[in-house]
């Protein structure tokens, strides 16, 4: 999961792209960069840098980003993530193109393998997998700028064509031309802007074009192309579409709550969320005496959930802010340390209480378990931990950084066995049609919570087998 911004029309390029990047800074902590493009000097310039994009960039950088167009990146990594090589866009010179990407292609060691064979010229600076989009477009155009649109549009549907997995692209050619592609189920989100006849943008969510005053907004469709040129000519075309699956996790949990997701609102789905969990805790027969948030994507859906039982909203959580999101850090013992430093509770309104614990969801059980730990050693009486999430037990492919079973609390475990693990006296999950019904979605992709996925993955276990590996040579080098 990552965040993507592309700007065209504006002397401000650079700048633009990284206030976008601060919108969407959620998105991922491990590094950022920026690329723009100058016509007056016919040349790419472009910064990067490890950790959050505030630290990457200064008022420097943004003299030396010069030009009308640029894209940028924030990276949330799954593969290799102390690779500064890693660190996005990826930029071709001899097609005059560079690209950032969100998501994860599901057979990329594949087809890195068979661009290698094919074309003798290909060498790959990194594993990315975003890299590996990038060489086949630019096999495709003969290493050399694209002709036309239609030449660039012919070889995004080419390596479309190729691809498994989950994308959304933004990319810039050396004449400012910016483009963006979606793969063709729509797995990763997308979205374009208009300020006014020149002036267009692209980002993974509607806050970052909202922020900028982008006010006509679009989606960018599963498998569409789009292409924007430096004079505000807006070129769409869809390439190849198998379904409408976005990911169910950005509206749990990864969106920025002033988003909004295909036809709804990220605050909607939250809220409702909510309302149905209480149906299921009122059904259940369970009572509480408080409502308590884990900060701070559950807080809607609790704030939901106590309207709806006409219970107590309580805050008794403290979040410490400068502690980064547990979820999407390094490795399992970076996750618990961040964890203690990041919440505390207030225990003299928790002592004696029957506690109703909220989450947006439970995937590996490092947070919930350590709160739940918490809470009952501030006194609380009972502690039901409830999740707007359904069980999420099995691997994702697609972006999102749990490729193996082995890490999952819900995989092989019955809610009995979760509530032990982890500690509470019971826990609650959202149902899967409850989940449909509060997202508005004619389709998902559940393949987390049911292990049905919209593309083949049968190259999945090699994707987990590389980051095993990878996070083995992680903790042998802290050894």
């Amino acid at each position: 999961m990552c965040g993507l911004v592309g700007v065209v029309g504006t002397d401000d390029s650079a700048y633009e792209a990284f206030v976008g990047l601060m919108n969407l800074q959620h998105r991922g902590q491990d590094g950022a960069g920026i690329l723009t493009v100058d016509t007056k000097r016919s040349q790419f310039s472009m910064q990067k840098g490890s950790g959050l994009i505030e630290n990457v960039f200064s008022e420097r950088s943004f003299r030396a980003l010069r030009g009308p167009a640029a894209i940028g990146h924030t990276r949330y990594a799954t593969i290799g993530r102390r690779d500064p090589n890693l660190l996005q866009p990826f930029l071709d010179s001899n097609a005059g193109i560079a690209i950032a990407h969100n998501g994860n292609i599901v057979n990329c060691y594949q087809v890195r393998e068979e661009l290698i064979e094919k074309h003798k010229h290909v060498h790959f600076g990194s594993e990315s997998d975003s890299e590996v989009i990038l060489q086949l477009i630019c096999t495709y155009l003969g290493n050399e700028p694209p002709k036309d649109n239609d030449q660039l549009f012919s070889a995004i549907g080419y390596a479309m064509a190729e691809l498994v997995g989950s994308y959304a692209v933004v990319g810039i050619q050396k004449n400012c031309s910016l483009f963006a592609f979606r793969d063709p189920n729509g797995i990763r989100p997308l979205y374009f802007g208009k300020r006014d006849e020149t002036n267009f943008a692209f980002a993974s969510e509607t806050v970052a074009l909202d922020y900028l005053g982008y006010t006509e907004i679009d989606e960018v469709k599963p498998g569409e192309a789009v292409i924007i040129t430096i004079d505000g000519k807006v070129f769409r075309k869809h390439l190849l579409q198998k379904s409408i699956s976005p990911c169910m996790f950005e509206w749990v949990y990864f969106a920025r709550v002033e988003s909004q997701m295909g036809n709804t609102a990220v605050y909607k789905a939250r809220f409702d969320l909510g309302l149905i969990l209480a149906e299921e805790i009122k059904r259940r027969g369970i009572e509480a005496d408080v409502v308590l948030p884990i900060p701070e994507t559950s807080r809607i859906a609790a704030g939901a959930m106590a309207e709806a039982l006409d219970l107590p909203f309580r805050e008794l959580l403290i979040k410490n802010r400068y502690v980064n999101r547990t979820f999407i850090l390094d490795d399992q013992a970076a996750r618990q340390e961040a964890i203690k430093r990041k919440l505390f509770p207030i225990a003299a309104e928790i002592q004696g209480k029957r506690c109703l614990v909220v989450d947006d969801s439970i995937v590996r059980g490092n947070t919930a378990k350590q709160i739940v730990k918490l809470i009952k050693q501030a006194g609380a009486k009972d502690v039901t931990l409830v999740s707007t999430c359904p069980p999420i037990a099995n691997p994702c492919y697609y972006g999102i950084d749990f490729p193996s079973p082995d890490e999952l609390v819900a995989n092989e475990r019955t809610e009995e066995q979760i509530a032990e693990e982890l500690g509470a006296d019971r826990v609650v999950y959202q149902s899967l049609d409850g989940l449909k019904k509060a997202l508005g979605q004619k389709s998902l992709c559940t393949g987390c919570l049911t292990k049905t996925y919209p593309t083949d993955v049968s190259h999945g276990t090699q994707f987990e087998e590389m980051r095993n590996l990878d996070r083995s040579k992680q903790l042998s080098e802290t050894m």
